[in-house]
């Protein structure tokens, strides 16, 4: 079963079960001693609910969903009745989650099997998961290296076989950053298409962390559409969007940048792995030039950190009050205590310049698109960082955003204008680090990009690369 196992996606495995050719009792398991075996140098994972899954496994107690009886792992900033909350802070130790969220409820109605929690770094706020509180989550590829964040516990146990696929979220990156750290697929909605957060004006969405493109699409139909009484809703979709990545796409318009032009230095590896994924669309029948969106980058950011700082705040008072704590420095990184004193201090006329600026940009960029069916660019602009640059006990949040503003200059666009957006693992480095290419296309319009992740997926597999760390 091993190999089997492992040579085979979550939607071939649930394809087993359901012919009853494997039971969710032994798939359970199977993954459960894989967490116990590949976790310990990870920290991937931070809670388990073990016996719960094996006793839902064997009575067969999950819903009879797509997924009926796939074994599944949930960030820790989502709730799960019953189980530790954390939010990656000590400031929720100990809190234990009264109901599941409606993520959770979605994953369950899906047939899905929890085994535990995934690492995640404070309130979820950072590129990189290392906080205090749960300890770092390592790179399977590099253990001094970042596993990306915020989804970084999700990404490495789905990277090294833990589990067949895990659940994320993406508020500036938080999907595709992981992604691109360790070697996966991962697709952030159309906003509206699942499920978002109320925090940073709708900015954030869930979804998941993938090995193959058709476990990405097969979750979001599986688990997609807005939660009742949400005052966003993507467009409606033409069909499945597992029947999309059978589909070539049809000759596509690409538009691509292999780095910023000097105002944010990119690794040379990075920007010539962009350059040679742009040759393989080219080579796939694709028309490529070099262009980008209109907009200014800085300000933009500027404006995205102003929504940010806002939301932390919030995120910090809320949670205080939800576990009875006091705000104090003693309870909290630097960062987040920094971002709960600037939050206040941010005027809603500030507040609301930022976000109409936001909108205007997003019109501009939206232009683009009338010319160019995808943009592709770097996932990140370097390699998988070092664990502790960060170091959010000892920075303020400005300077926090000044390292992730040369980090991940182009993932948060997509959170803003809502827009769908992958990375796709197409190329590891010289000391075998992944390397993500990013690819945001259309409003609404995830099933081109499914169908050109699925062909780049056919013309240059990844998946021989994960038994290397599995």
């Amino acid at each position: 079963m091993n190999n089997d196992v492992l040579n085979m996606d979550g939607v071939a495995q649930a394809e087993l079960l359901r012919a009853n050719l494997l039971s969710s009792q032994e798939l359970t398991q199977y993954y459960i001693d894989r967490i116990k075996t590949l976790n310990p140098p990870l920290n991937a994972v931070v809670s388990t609910m073990f016996d719960e899954a094996l006793n839902q496994a064997y009575s067969q107690s999950y819903a009879p969903g797509p997924f009926a009886g796939m074994p599944y792992l949930i960030k820790d900033l989502n709730a799960v009745k019953g189980q530790p909350l954390t939010l990656g802070t000590k400031i929720m130790e100990g809190y234990i989650a009264p109901d599941d969220d409606q993520i959770v409820k979605r994953a369950r109605q899906a047939g899905m099997v929890m085994l535990g929690k995934t690492n995640t770094p404070e309130f979820g706020f950072t590129p990189t998961t290392e906080s205090p509180f749960l300890g770092p989550s390592r790179n399977p590829w590099d253990l001094s290296r970042s596993s990306g964040g915020s989804s970084g516990g999700a990404a490495a146990a789905v990277a090294t076989g833990m589990i067949p696929f895990a659940q994320g979220s993406d508020g500036g990156g938080s999907i595709r950053i992981p992604a691109c750290c360790t070697g996966l697929f991962g697709m952030k909605p159309t906003r509206g298409r699942m499920p978002i957060s109320v925090v940073m004006n709708g900015f954030a969405t869930t979804h998941a962390l993938t090995r193959s493109v058709r476990d990405s699409a097969a979750l979001l139909d599986a688990m997609g559409g807005p939660k009742l009484g949400e005052g966003y809703a993507a467009p409606m979709q033409h069909r499945p969007f597992q029947k999309e990545v059978k589909e070539e796409p049809r000759p596509l318009k690409i538009g691509y940048m292999t780095d910023m032009g000097g105002d944010v230095p990119f690794d040379p590896e990075v920007s010539q792995a962009v350059e040679a994924t742009a040759r393989l669309c080219e080579k796939l029948g694709h028309h490529v030039e070099r262009a980008a969106p209109s907009y200014d980058h800085w300000p933009f950011y500027q404006a995205f950190e102003t929504i940010w700082a806002v939301g932390g705040a919030l995120s910090v008072e809320e949670a205080c009050k939800l576990n009875d704590q006091a705000i104090t420095r003693d309870n909290m990184e630097l960062l987040l205590y920094s971002l709960y004193e600037k939050g206040p201090r941010i005027s809603s006329l500030e507040y609301e310049k930022a976000r109409q600026f936001l909108a205007q940009q997003t019109e501009s960029i939206a232009a683009f698109y009338e010319d160019f069916d995808v943009w592709l660019t770097p996932t990140l602009a370097q390699l998988p960082i070092e664990l502790g640059r960060y170091d959010t006990t000892r920075k303020h949040a400005d300077e926090i955003m000044a390292i992730s503003d040369m980090y991940c200059p182009h993932t948060p666009i997509a959170n803003v204008t809502g827009q769908p957006a992958m990375s796709v693992p197409l190329h590891w480095s010289k000391d075998n680090l992944p390397i993500g290419s990013h690819f945001m296309g259309r409003f609404g319009d995830e099933a081109t990009l499914f169908q050109l992740a699925a062909q780049l997926e056919r013309a240059q597999p990844w998946w021989g690369k994960y038994a290397e760390i599995q």
